[in-house]
């Protein structure tokens, strides 16, 4: 064992990271399936329209309002030992959603695709679950297109936009901002780099480059591809202490600004890094003054339960209270708080709504975002382009671990990321500001 300040410092940082991994997990919550989800949709910006449930579906108001966006509010039951599902047919047109093993409460049904159906009757088959007969709502909402808006997809970490927005990104030409380099977390390559303050300085310097590079799958150029150069696991102590430099918890780096350096754009290449909150917060005023945005894609605080992905919307917040641009947040989970496995089921199926048992998220509308077939198999390539998303397999008959990726199974994203859709709670500016306070009051 090293006695050196850094190896003295890898040590106490991993024994540190698995400490707070396994506090993390010891008190997560978990959504009860026995429970109702707690959403609210009566209270949003919703035409709401209430139909009749039967055994067979429901009728398709004639006189719906226009709408991208519509969730079935239904209760379901599911049957002992299935993994329930429930298909919903209008037309030649077709969506299918999976549900909790043990579901029994209230749910949503995405049956937003259905719009563009021709036909007065939804069918409903359900698979392992039975629903209540009797009155039940449609949920409509009704979002501003995004072609010809400026667009700006915040991930805290190289596949995050990937993960989240790559329909979004593909179809509105957006700028992808990366908050962190990605240099921690698992040891993918040390089968490559044995050395641990190496493999993370490497694993950073792989994961910069995925950022700036796969979006270009989806048609952004790397200039429009940034990674702010921030280091993975580090924005909580940022926030809790602003002027305070904080260092990469496991890369040995001998220029603070390394991951920024790498950036395609000049501008920011060329910009001073500074490990510091408040220089976080400097680099998004920036950016944002720079690509004046319209619509802004960022986790939600409050449904994802990444602490990166947490506090990149807080910098993004107080960011936005110097910058005075009209914009809307369309926010994102990809670690959900209550089921980290969630979007549950295959990936063809619709992603739906996170669990929750709590209200009080702060979002004005829903946005359920279409991909077709096409884009879905395109987002699975990009995906696949992560290096931190896949095992590192060197083809020459050295043994691979698998261990993680059994361990991991359920939660793998080539499942969980390219669906028929990317969902987001669409907040205002002055919700933002609510939501930062609750987020970060004394709880």
């Amino acid at each position: 064992m090293s006695h050196s300040p850094l190896g003295l410092r890898l040590v106490l940082a991993g024994l540190c990271s698995g400490l707070l991994a396994v506090s993390l997990v010891a008190q997560r919550p978990h959504f009860a399936p026995q429970g109702d989800y707690a959403y609210d949709l009566g209270a949003t910006e919703t035409n709401g329209r209430t139909v009749q449930l039967d055994a067979t579906g429901f009728d398709w108001p004639a006189d719906l309002a226009p709408a991208d966006t519509v969730f079935l509010e239904i209760s379901l039951t599911a049957s002992p030992g299935q993994n329930p599902g429930l298909k919903a047919v209008r037309g030649a047109l077709a969506v299918r959603q999976v549900f909790e093993a043990e579901t029994r409460g209230r749910r949503f049904l995405d049956v937003s695709p259905l719009v563009k159906a021709e036909g007065g009757r939804v069918a409903l088959t359900g698979t392992g679950l039975t629903w209540s007969p009797g009155p039940a709502r449609l949920f409509t909402y009704r979002n501003a297109p995004l072609a010809g808006r400026r667009v700006l997809v915040l991930a805290p970490h190289p596949d995050d936009a990937e993960i989240a927005a790559f329909g979004v990104y593909r179809q509105t030409q957006a700028d992808v901002i990366t908050v962190t380099s990605g240099d921690a977390g698992g040891d993918n390559f040390k089968v490559l780099f044995t050395e641990p303050a190496e493999h993370y300085r490497v694993k950073g310097w792989i994961r910069t480059w995925d950022s700036i590079s796969v979006p270009f799958y989806g048609g952004v150029y790397p200039g429009k591809a940034r990674n702010l150069g921030y280091y993975d696991a580090t924005l909580k102590r940022l926030q809790a202490a602003p002027a305070a430099v904080v260092p990469p918890l496991l890369a040995a780096l001998e220029d603070p600004g390394y991951y920024r350096k790498l950036n395609v754009d000049p501008a920011l290449r060329d910009r001073p890094f500074h490990g510091t909150w408040e220089a976080l917060v400097n680099d998004l005023v920036w950016e944002l003054e720079r690509v004046r945005p319209e619509v802004i894609v960022a986790p939600h605080p409050l449904l994802d339960n990444h602490a990166d992905h947490q506090f990149t919307t807080i910098a993004l917040i107080d960011a936005l209270a110097r910058w005075p641009g009209a914009c809307e947040l369309y926010l994102y989970t990809n670690h959900a708080l209550e089921n980290e496995a969630w979007p549950l089921g295959d990936r063809d199926a619709m992603s739906g709504l996170p669990p929750t048992s709590h209200g009080g998220l702060f979002f004005r509308r829903l946005y359920s975002h279409p991909l077709s077939p096409f884009e879905q198999k395109l987002k699975l390539v990009a995906l696949e382009g992560m290096h931190d998303l896949r095992a590192f397999d060197l083809r020459d008959g050295t043994p691979v671990s698998e261990s993680d990726r059994e361990a991991w199974a359920d939660y793998d994203y080539y499942r969980r990321g390219p669906r028929p859709n990317e969902l987001y709670f669409v907040v205002t500016r002055e919700e933002a500001f609510r939501l930062r306070d609750a987020f970060l009051a004394p709880r």
